[in-house]
């Protein structure tokens, strides 16, 4: 009987290796006969009456291992039970690859990406088998994994949460096979940097590359609306996984994605919707649009990054938008209220800055650059709310604190001996001499700064001063010659 059990649980084992030879026998002999290379090194063969067109390697898909690096994979592409020996050996020649290869090409930047993920194995594998030799109680497994750019750690949907029964009827889906994660009998895995939930099995499957790898690469959102090419131009394969998106054996839904302009397929695709940001940039438009899932990762990893210059991009918006205006002046504001605060001590003690802004401190630096969820919370007003709040604690302390009264300024136009700021309204700044004035005296001197005129006339003053000693210093010369 435990024959017969054996050799059933061999059987799996036995069919999964003989998958694994006859894909990589398939793999050799197209690359042999110059075949199209798919996603990760898989390979897919023309159809009949000619070939299909390769899919556009463009900077919005998960990027395929390039053709002349397929000869190499059996020596760079492990799975995740690989073992130090193999890493080692697996860096090294990636490394030399990387030094042999051409700047700014397709391979180097394939090889630098997958040197990455190399040596972050490595190093989570050394970390594991140091705690295990440590510790010969506990049995410490390889957590993390490192595949395509994203960093897995096991996923438990359970831990931490009060209500159980209604976490677990949730329902998770794998974000590669597209299968519920049935997570009482199944293991699953998420990354920690963009969220790519997947089943255990899954892994070492995975295509698309990870959404915090994409970010960093491209460092803005898209700003073109829709830059849609057409599925001719992706050879009428998903922008992917590299399905084909045409009629000859089964149809399959094609999917336009309106944040990459991309098609994909109902398994990269599931119609997620969510905001655009080129089309909140040009149009200040709101509205939730369908996108894939990974242009649904990217957006939320970008959500909070202030990157956005936006009187830059479209200053129209502040003419219309009454809203922007409003919390435009109230960044101006604190922007001045900043450096009152970075000089006062007691505001150094008390963390006044951290407590109010937290990690929005962008908000107070400059009045330049917004991110996704500033401008969103523009739209619904709770931006407008939040600064009024930060305003008034900033201007609360200002005020009542002597070391920051210290440096308060009084209009000289007027001569009122009530101190004023640069924040407070009706007043204005010189932008040559930073002196603050009421705007009505101001208006009244026609726009003119009284000291800076005073500046000129005593630099006028000294230029004259040096003309005249050195009109003597020249004469003096001259007599002295003449003698």
């Amino acid at each position: 009987m435990s024959s017969w059990r054996d050799s059933l649980t061999s059987i799996p084992g036995t069919v999964a290796q003989l998958i694994n030879e006859s894909a990589s026998s398939l793999l050799h002999a197209s690359s042999s006969l110059g075949s199209t290379v798919g996603p990760l090194g898989s390979t897919g063969s023309g159809s009949e009456g000619g070939s299909e067109e390769s899919a556009p390697q463009g900077e919005y898909r998960a990027l395929p291992i390039p053709a002349s690096l397929v000869r190499e994979q059996w020596r760079l592409i492990f799975t995740s039970d690989a073992s130090i020996q193999d890493l080692h050996a697996a860096i090294a020649h990636c490394r030399d690859l990387v030094l042999l290869s051409e700047e700014l090409s397709d391979e180097r930047r394939w090889l630098v990406r997958h040197l990455v993920d190399l040596r972050y194995s490595l190093q989570e594998l050394e970390e594991a088998q140091e705690q295990q030799s440590l510790s010969s109680d506990i049995v410490v497994m390889n957590a993390i994994r490192a595949v395509v750019g994203h960093h897995f750690v096991p996923h438990y949907p359970h831990h931490g949460k009060r209500n159980r029964l209604q976490a677990a009827a949730r329902r998770n889906y794998c974000d590669h096979c597209t299968a519920i994660i049935w997570s009482v009998v199944q293991a699953s895995y998420v990354c920690s940097d963009c969220g790519f939930l997947v089943h255990q099995k899954c892994i070492d499957s995975v295509m698309r590359v990870c959404a915090h790898v994409q970010v960093s690469e491209r460092q803005h959102p898209i700003s073109e609306i829709c830059p849609e090419i057409g599925l001719a131009a992706q050879g009428y394969k998903c922008a992917e996984c590299g399905t084909l998106l045409n009629l000859k054996n089964t149809w399959i839904e094609p999917r336009l994605c309106d944040y990459s302009g991309l098609y994909y397929c109902p398994r990269c695709n599931w119609n997620d919707s969510n905001f655009i940001p080129a089309r909140i940039i040009h149009n200040w438009d709101f509205s939730p649009r369908r996108i894939s899932r990974a242009a649904l990762q990217e957006i939320r990893l970008f959500l909070n990054k202030p990157l956005i210059r936006l009187e830059e991009d479209n200053p129209k918006l502040f003419v219309f938008v009454e809203k922007l205006c409003a919390v435009k002046k109230l960044r101006q504001n604190l922007v001045h209220m900043r450096h009152y605060l970075a000089a006062c001590r007691i505001a150094s003690e008390l963390k006044l800055v951290d407590q109010q802004l937290g990690c929005r401190r962008h908000l107070a630096q400059s009045n330049e650059f917004y991110s996704l969820k500033d401008l969103t919370q523009v739209e619904s007003g709770a931006l407008t709310d939040f600064l009024q709040g930060v305003f008034k604690s900033f201007d609360e302390h200002i005020r009542s604190c002597k070391m920051c009264l210290a440096q308060a300024y009084i209009c000289e136009i007027c001569s009122n001996i009530k101190v004023i700021f640069p924040f407070d309204d009706g007043c204005i700044k010189c932008d040559q001499c930073n002196s603050i004035f009421h705007r009505v005296c101001l208006t009244r001197k026609n726009m003119i700064c009284p000291k800076c005129i005073r500046i000129q006339e005593r630099r006028l003053q000294l230029d004259r001063i040096r003309s005249t000693e050195e009109e003597e210093v020249s004469t003096d010369d001259e007599v002295a010659l003449a003698e």
